[in-house]
């Protein structure tokens, strides 16, 4: 079964949604949970290309279409533009999924400054600026929203990744301090904390996947559906009373939280 099945096809619909690094992985399947829920989705990222595959395969599945605006989510005035431009269309954001990441393994006193700021910028200082634009021209005048940021486990020290560890743990608690802040605006906020996904990006680190699959208590590494399944149920009416919390979603690996490098 499907982990959004239990979920009702309509649950989403006339909802906004707003998804980052929606060209692949988690944003690209989390894009395509919300669309066949009902949501009319927007996908941004860096590259166009893999944007509009996403919505060439909404398209395919039959469910509404899902849109993409091209911005390096850095840059604060490109997304003040890419924001003019989903705001024009649609009219409002009502969701929002921080996933667009990035980081690379090296021993922290290795790790230069420009690197450091690089990983920091992508990971904390673009959902910070997206999150509060959108929440001060949409979210706030309307009385709705609900925004979702991806971080990571395990909760404990991750050695070669001091850089991303900071920013994720950064959002984390912004998280919890928006919840508060807006609760009276009728926005809700979660992160949602994945385990190992397998995805092409990971790949990219070297490990065997087999290998590491044995050290995860549940047996098996993680699919980005899995993670969309999780950020749908919070996006749902079923999420309406959750906010300000850090949701482990990692099939246990946060319990035992072995090192994956020497």
């Amino acid at each position: 079964m499907n982990p959004v099945d239990v979920l009702r096809p309509d649950c989403l619909d006339g909802r906004v949604a707003l998804v980052t690094g929606g060209g692949s992985g988690i944003g690209r399947a989390t894009a395509l949970q919300l669309a066949r829920l009902g949501a009319q989705v927007v996908v941004m990222g860096r590259r166009a290309e893999n944007l509009a595959e996403t919505a060439a395969i909404g398209m395919q599945e039959g469910t509404l279409p899902i849109t993409s605006v091209a911005v390096d989510l850095r840059e604060f005035d490109q997304v003040d533009a890419a924001l003019d431009t989903v705001l024009g269309q649609h009219g409002r954001i009502d969701l929002l999924v921080n996933n667009a990441g990035g980081q690379f393994l090296a021993p922290a006193e290795s790790v230069s400054a420009n690197g450091f700021r690089a990983v920091t910028r992508l990971n904390l200082d673009a959902p910070w600026y997206l999150t509060t634009r959108i929440a001060a021209r949409s979210m706030i005048p309307n009385g709705y929203g609900k925004v979702v940021s991806v971080t990571m486990t395990p909760l404990r020290g991750i050695p070669y990744m001091a850089h991303s560890s900071a920013a994720r743990a950064g959002v984390e608690s912004l998280t919890r301090t928006l919840a508060v802040e807006w609760a009276g605006h009728g926005i809700r906020l979660v992160a949602v904390a994945p385990g190992i996904v397998h995805t092409e990006a990971w790949e990219g680190y070297g490990l065997a996947p087999e290998a590491v699959a044995k050290v995860v208590p549940a047996g098996r590494l993680q699919t980005p559906e899995d993670v969309a399944s999780v950020i749908a149920f919070f996006l749902s009416p079923g999420g309406d009373y959750v906010t300000g919390a850090t949701i482990v979603a990692d099939g246990g690996w946060n319990l035992v939280g072995p090192n994956l490098v020497d």
